[in-house]
């Protein structure tokens, strides 16, 4: 009996699908895990964006209460689906091994990651970064290959 052979892929992408991607990757594994600073980013993103085609400015101090209550009640929200979903405190924390998508997408974050910090020009490129770390793989599936064409 032969032992069946997984498909691999090649994809072709753009820098910026490549970014995209890679941030993807990462708010996502943090969302699985209920980090829960991930979930107030977006209600951050999603509200300025609103109060900026409401007033021309992306923070103001009058619309809707304001950014800082906005703020307040994103991070009310946060905490309260933290522990009613994930059963943690607001200072606790899931992470790597706690779920195998998150895992592997955050695998797929640090090469995608790591790839864009070789890519830089920049003279001082800071090597004081994860960015400049290699991936470490912590899923259950080999890392990918990511090489510039």
């Amino acid at each position: 009996m032969s032992e069946k052979i997984e498909p691999t892929y090649q994809i072709t992408l753009t820098k910026r699908q490549v970014q995209l991607l890679s941030y993807a990757c990462d708010q996502f594994s943090r969302l699985i895990c209920g980090q829960d600073w991930a979930f107030k980013e977006l209600m951050e993103a999603a509200w300025e964006r609103r109060c900026k085609e409401a007033t021309g400015k992306m923070i103001d101090k009058e619309w809707e209460g304001g950014w800082g209550d906005m703020r307040f009640e994103a991070e009310d929200l946060c905490k309260y689906i933290k522990k009613r979903f994930w059963g943690l405190e607001s200072n606790a924390l899931n992470g790597i091994h706690y779920d195998q998508t998150a895992d592997i997408l955050f695998d797929i974050h640090q090469v995608l990651r790591h790839q864009l910090w070789l890519d830089r020009q920049d003279e001082d490129k800071s090597t004081v970064t994860v960015d400049a770390s290699e991936a470490m793989c912590v899923g259950e599936e080999p890392l990918i290959k990511i090489k510039r064409l």
